[in-house]
């Protein structure tokens, strides 16, 4: 399984949380960050390339491969929703596979857009994450829905949880 990073985040939160980062990128770092520790922890690091794993294959192989940040996977995931029936569009399909080569992965996990939305209680907020699996050989979508995280007080916490969260549905601790 690649772990793509997280894509996009979704502006325009009633709790201001997205508007109030300076920065959208150093953000959703933060949720590949705890995903790639969560993976790592439970064992899962062998068969699963998080983020900063194929960056790394990028940057060592800039000729071949297109940095993770820089695939529009996202884009990709959220236009197969809407038509199932349809391929993975290029050039995110060959990009896809020619990371895939490097790990021998089938599938590739697409955080593609994170917003934050009202928790249950007062002065509280959670991060959801719309997440797609695609099936790089087959270039299809086979799955898309959203990981909703606990709640939080700020939105570095929520980013933290729903990766926990996240990795708690793979692989229970």
């Amino acid at each position: 399984m690649l772990v793509l990073p997280a894509q996009a985040m979704q502006p325009g939160d009633d709790l201001g949380w997205a508007s109030d980062a300076t920065n959208h990128r150093t953000l959703l770092a933060s949720l590949d960050s705890t995903l790639a520790t969560e993976v790592r922890a439970r064992g899962l690091a062998p068969q699963w390339a998080t983020s900063g794993e194929l960056d790394r294959i990028a940057r060592r192989n800039p000729v071949h491969v297109t940095r993770p940040s820089d695939i529009r996977a996202g884009a990709a995931v959220l236009m197969l929703e809407r038509d199932r029936d349809e391929d993975i569009p290029e050039p995110v399909a060959f990009q896809l596979r020619v990371l895939a080569g490097f790990h021998e992965a089938r599938y590739a996990l697409v955080p593609a857009v994170v917003r934050f939305e009202r928790g249950e209680f007062a002065d509280a907020g959670r991060a959801v994450a719309r997440v797609g699996i695609l099936d790089v050989r087959g270039s299809k979508l086979v799955f898309i829905g959203d990981i909703v995280g606990p709640d939080a007080g700020d939105a570095t916490t929520a980013l933290t949880n729903l990766g926990r969260r996240f990795a708690d549905l793979i692989v229970p601790r």
